[in-house]
């Protein structure tokens, strides 16, 4: 039976769309898939016959590279058919198994997480180094068999690339049949994703001191992962502020243990920071939210087309604070309006924002790419 290779030096191994989205879609196509992702607190148990899962450790970035070298011996001496990575780290693998390795070739695609050019061009780095990073990945990339897309936006700039390629969004993979909703004794709102102050963390917190100042009953639930100084500044400011009653930041939950705690509750939260890899993107917590069937808030560059088409959800400017808290005590003193926006968002993920609809896309670029090899 073919090995097909899925990997990352960055992401946790349960990663939602390295894992439980990508590795399990490949798993569907009757192969071998090698799962290799960072270690975290969570415990690697694969639930599949034909799913291994392998772990590295979790550098520091300046140590990352050792995890590159890992993967190069495992590739090596394995040799897996087809090998799909998540990082643009591993773009120097791609090019060496692809234009320096002298007898063997495997299939090589990119699963593009971020637009990191565009990112990098706005960090206050000296322009040589930018335009370098710039030119150092369009030249490694050309090695790539196929990239995919999670964004519409980023395949923009990559219209110099001669593969196949693929939009391929992280829209929800999941089971909605069981929900049983528990009526809330207070108002209750949940993120659930990365932690870091370009997601809006910190807006978040400062949210919950205004509604503890407004005098507003709460529960806000964050769910997630960050640099763990950072999480500690969180942690401080719940602290300090003496929202210990209100803020519960639970750290890493799995999505199959957190889906629950987002259905029940009144309101999704994702405040992405305006910087240029997220205008005008498809942020995922979203998906999530309208799966769950709970109405959210979010940044008011983001899915705007959505929102306005299914009447789901509602937009703010994030870099505001006083709008910020006016429009959740708008949604407070609104509910039956929220929870019929929460029963759209419901209806709309059924019927199109779901990964089933976006797996069927990924397949087609692996037939499409496995056909041209033969």
């Amino acid at each position: 039976m073919t090995t097909f290779y899925n990997i990352s030096s960055v992401h946790p191994w349960n990663d939602t769309r390295f894992y439980h989205r990508q590795a399990h879609s490949i798993l569907n196509r009757e192969i071998n898939v090698v799962h290799i992702g960072v270690e975290n607190d969570k415990l690697a148990v694969s639930d599949q016959a034909n799913l291994e899962i392998r772990l590295l450790s979790n550098h520091k970035k300046q140590w990352r590279w050792k995890n590159t070298y890992q993967l190069l011996r495992m590739i090596n001496k394995e040799r897996p058919a087809s090998i799909m990575f998540h990082d643009p780290e591993l773009l120097i693998l791609c090019w060496w198994l692809k234009k320096v390795h002298n007898n063997y070739h495997p299939i090589m695609i990119y699963d593009m997480h971020e637009n990191v050019p565009k990112v990098v061009s706005k960090k206050r780095l000296p322009t040589i180094m930018k335009k370098g990073y710039a030119a150092l990945e369009r030249h490694l990339i050309k090695s790539c068999d196929g990239v995919i897309f999670a964004e519409e936006t980023y395949k923009e700039d990559y219209t110099f690339l001669q593969v196949p390629t693929v939009d391929v969004y992280n829209f929800p993979k999941i089971d909605i049949s069981n929900r049983v909703r528990k009526q809330n004794d207070v108002f209750t709102m949940v993120y659930i994703g990365s932690i870091s102050h370009v997601r809006g963390s910190m807006t978040m917190l400062q949210l919950a001191k205004d509604l503890r100042d407004a005098g507003q009953a709460f529960q806000l639930t964050i769910m997630g992962t960050g640099q763990a100084k950072f999480v500690q500044e969180m942690a401080d400011f719940v602290e300090q502020e003496n929202l210990q009653s209100s803020v519960t930041l639970e750290g890493s939950v799995d999505f199959k243990e957190a889906f629950p705690m987002i259905q029940n509750a009144d309101l999704g939260l994702s405040f992405l920071a305006p910087i240029p890899n997220f205008i005008g993107g498809k942020t995922t917590k979203c998906f999530e939210y309208m799966a769950a069937g709970i109405p959210f808030i979010t940044s008011d560059f983001l899915i705007s087309d959505i929102i306005k088409e299914e009447q789901c959800g509602y937009q703010v400017n994030v870099e505001d604070r006083l709008a910020v808290l006016n429009q959740v005590l708008y949604v407070m003193d609104n509910l039956s309006e929220a929870r019929q926006k929460g029963e759209n968002g419901q209806r709309a993920f059924q019927n199109k924002y779901n990964w089933e609809h976006e797996e069927n896309k990924l397949y087609q670029l692996l037939d499409g790419i496995e056909g041209m090899e033969e």
